[in-house]
């Protein structure tokens, strides 16, 4: 090999390694600061995309979890409201039967009377003050169409497919994906202000003249009356029930997905610490080497002067 002044090669060929062994701690250093192996387009493009993708179903998927929470907790306030509803009608159903017994006066009956038309004033009023996050989800002033009239008839299955079609019923969204029937679970509503106990004029006893065997007719009335809205009410709250255990088994699938699919992006964009601390080691033993070693390259440029003497 020439022994020459102007180029230097072995310095050149010290500052070309010294740069790749610089550059691959710089790189480790990054990577073990961040914690992500993936921290510029450049250090993994397609890795990069396929991450993103992951990204915007995990996010996706976390508000469809608390989305499909939501959609429990409303049918949570609802059964409850819908609970003390039937209390109530039990107790009317209660005074009902109690006034067919011929133990009781007529000032007796009209007292009965006027407990059921207080518990009848009860109903109206938590059919109009029920709301979730400001919504009435006990009458159609929310919801219209998408909420069914409390009569025997329109709370048969048929009605309650039919309520699942309509866009103005409440539904929850319980995807990470665009609107379509996939993605979306109704939550059938029912217009409470329509049940016949509470809206009927039903009486277990009327007038001064009223006789036993006429209370014992209109307490037989007002009974069927009841016992229609107990029933109406059976049926909707077996079916909220059934939903809010979907739901709950959607909040489950939607975890598992979620937990699996950050797994996942785990493998592209997280750093693996024992991998990148052993690569920074390796560089800084690499990295002072070669400033060792560009010294001696230096140097050697020196000896020329020997053989001008």
């Amino acid at each position: 090999m020439a022994m020459v002044i102007n180029t230097n090669m072995a310095s050149l060929n010290a500052v070309r390694t010294l740069d790749m062994s610089s550059r691959e701690q710089a790189t480790s250093m990054e990577r073990l600061t961040s914690g992500l192996r993936i921290n510029k387009a450049a250090d993994d493009a397609a890795g990069l995309a396929v991450a993103t993708g992951m990204t915007t179903q995990i996010m996706g998927t976390e508000q469809a979890i608390r989305n499909a929470n939501d959609g429990i907790g409303l049918i949570q306030t609802l059964d409850g409201a819908s609970e003390e509803v039937v209390d109530m009608l039990q107790r009317m159903r209660e005074l009902a039967i109690q006034s067919m017994n011929g133990t009781y006066s007529m000032d007796n009956r009209r007292q009965m009377q006027a407990e059921v038309r207080q518990l009848q004033l009860e109903i109206q009023r938590v059919a109009d003050t029920t709301k979730f996050n400001g919504m009435n989800i006990m009458n159609n002033s929310s919801f219209g169409s998408g909420v069914a009239s409390a009569t025997f008839g329109a709370i048969s299955a048929q009605a309650l497919s039919a309520i699942n079609d309509l866009n103005s019923a409440l539904k929850i969204h319980a995807g990470w994906e665009a609107q379509s029937g996939k993605n979306r679970i109704t939550i059938p509503l029912m217009d409470f202000t329509t049940i016949s106990a509470a809206t009927s004029a039903m009486f277990l006893a009327s007038g001064g003249t009223s006789t036993y065997a006429s209370a014992v007719q209109l307490a037989s009335v007002a009974l069927s009356v009841i016992n229609q809205g107990i029933s109406v009410l059976n049926t909707m709250r077996a079916n909220w029930g059934a939903i809010q255990n979907r739901l709950e088994s959607t909040v489950s699938n939607l975890a598992n997905v979620n937990e699996n699919i950050q797994a996942s992006r785990s493998r592209i964009m997280d750093a693996d610490f024992a991998r990148e601390s052993a690569n920074l080691a390796r560089t800084q033993v690499l990295q002072q080497a070669g400033m060792s070693m560009l010294s001696q390259a230096n140097q050697q440029s020196q000896q020329v002067i020997s053989l001008l003497q």
